[in-house]
């Protein structure tokens, strides 16, 4: 079973770190614990006054890296 579920992470990078929210697929199969895949910065007042350039995102325990280009998040690989 998938779903859409919203975290709240922080954005770090181009000196800033703001909070966020984060919108991922929960991926759920029987007997195992959840997957959490597809992870995107959710745009928000906060997030448009960022520069473009890369930044981390921290949220659920990992760490994903993202860049912004043209004022749109996108993820990049490590």
């Amino acid at each position: 079973m998938q779903e859409t579920i919203i975290f709240n992470g922080t954005i770090i990078g181009e000196g800033q770190r703001v909070e966020c929210e984060v919108r991922a697929t929960k991926t759920t199969l029987d007997g195992d614990p959840p997957l959490f895949s597809g992870y995107s910065i959710v745009e928000s007042d906060v997030t448009d006054g960022l520069p473009d350039g890369n930044y981390d995102l921290l949220v659920n325990h990992e760490r994903t890296r993202f860049s912004r280009d043209g004022g749109r998040f996108q993820s990049r690989p490590y």
